[in-house]
């Protein structure tokens, strides 16, 4: 029976080790996953700011275009 109940901890070591080692790759992706998260949300936000300053861009050459009209 003791040996029984050795074999039985010895089973639930190794699932415990295969556990642990799958969350470790799991945290690992999450690391990664994180990381593309916050460089995506800077792109995000630097293509904004782009597109903000292209329609005043586009703004400023349309009332010039206005001005030329009306000379």
């Amino acid at each position: 029976q003791v040996e029984a109940q050795l074999q039985v901890v010895q089973k639930l070591e190794e699932k415990e080790r295969g556990l642990q080692s799958a969350l470790g790759a799991v945290e690992k992706e999450l690391s990664l996953r994180s990381q593309a998260l916050e460089l995506h949300k800077r792109k995000a936000v630097e293509a904004a700011q782009l597109a903000e300053d292209l329609r005043a861009q586009g703004e400023h050459v349309q009332a010039r275009l206005r001005e030329l009209q009306v000379c």
